[in-house]
């Protein structure tokens, strides 16, 4: 008999669908949203609509929502204080086993991931969670850093979190890999604009440059003022704003022609997404992540860099010796097919299943 499991969170986002169903196939899932859904009819779980009371940035989530709980063998939540309901799982007289699934430290754009911060009160609380809990899942293994001796570290599973990309045959030509590739919201925050004044002096300092594009998939709201930074550096015919694209076979063709994906202070799932088609991911060695980031290996798999000048170099060091970059991008995607993909994450959420319940 399947193992009946509850998964409680806010949205159901369509990357996640592909690890969703993978995990259906091997227990009775039902996924509780508060927000959105994104799941189909074809989907192998089953969905329920929470609806929640909201009180000074906290949620309590109502129509009983322990009775749901004691219905099921396990369930898994994720570990946000705002959450109260949540949270609260763990402290509870139960039959039923719990399971945080979290990036494992408090992080946000104000708060950046440092496994070597001071702990606050918040962290004690969040401690107190995952410590009453019967396993823990992680994004990235760092996490486990950050609380030392302080959890059971038979307890924690790592499921990286990741994404899908398509199958297709990877063209690793030099002479077709002729792009600086960005893909993300257009938020200020990303430092978007250290990207574009980079290529506009790696393109100033080298002539031979010339033949380089950067191309910028996204919309926010920098959309229009990076529009007229393009215009007034005449940058029409080497910048090129393409706006929001979500089909995937789209994106895939982008990747297939970038010789580098750049994000300067953000680095998210487009790392992920990156090394899955084989192009090395290039950001901050401080970059804004939810762990994402410790996938890069630098020099390997990646690069990091800590000051403007440098990323000017590195995208010079594209056209000066391109294969760098193709064998990096290799070994990117190596790495993704070893570690990252949506069965990895997967076969660890069933790992925590399974161990909570012996």
């Amino acid at each position: 008999m399947k193992t009946n499991v509850l998964l409680v969170q806010e949205s159901i986002v369509p990357y996640r669908l592909p690890v969703y169903n993978l995990i259906a196939e091997k227990v009775n899932l039902t996924i509780g949203y508060t927000s959105k859904s994104n799941a189909t009819s074809i989907d192998k779980f089953e969905v329920v609509r929470l609806n929640k009371f909201t009180f000074k940035g906290f949620y309590i989530i109502k129509n009983n929502f322990n009775a749901l709980c004691k219905n099921y063998d396990v369930v898994i939540f994720m570990a946000d204080l705002h959450y109260l309901s949540y949270s609260f799982l763990p402290f509870k007289k139960r039959k039923y086993k719990v399971i945080p699934w979290t990036i494992g430290i408090r992080a946000s754009y104000s708060r950046r991931y440092d496994v070597k911060r001071k702990k606050d009160l918040l962290d004690k609380i969040y401690l107190k969670i995952l410590q009453k809990s019967d396993a823990i899942i992680f994004y990235m293994a760092e996490a486990k850093k950050f609380w030392g001796n302080s959890l059971d570290k038979n307890s924690i599973f790592i499921a990286h979190n990741t994404v899908e990309v398509l199958k297709i045959n990877l063209d690793f030509d030099i002479n077709k890999k002729k792009s600086i590739l960005f893909v993300g919201t257009l938020y200020k925050e990303k430092k978007i604009y250290e990207l574009i004044n980079a290529f506009i002096k790696a393109k100033e300092v080298s002539e031979s440059t010339a033949f380089l594009r950067l191309d910028i998939i996204g919309k926010g709201d920098e959309f229009e003022l990076m529009l007229e930074l393009i215009k007034k550096h005449n940058l029409e015919n080497s910048v090129f704003l393409h706006g929001a694209i979500y089909e995937e076979t789209e994106l895939a063709k982008f990747f297939n022609n970038a010789i580098l994906c750049v994000s300067p202070d953000q680095a998210g799932l487009s790392v992920i997404k990156s090394m899955g088609y084989g192009v090395p991911f290039v950001t901050r060695s401080n970059a804004i992540t939810g762990g994402e980031r410790f996938n890069i290996i630098n020099n390997v798999n990646g690069l990091f860099y800590d000051k403007e000048e440098q990323l000017t170099q590195i995208i010079i060091k594209a056209y000066k010796k391109p294969e760098f970059f193709i064998e990096m991008g290799k070994r990117a995607r190596n790495y993704y097919t070893s570690t990252t993909t949506i069965q990895n994450m997967a076969d660890n959420v069933i790992n925590a299943i399974n161990f909570s319940l012996k």
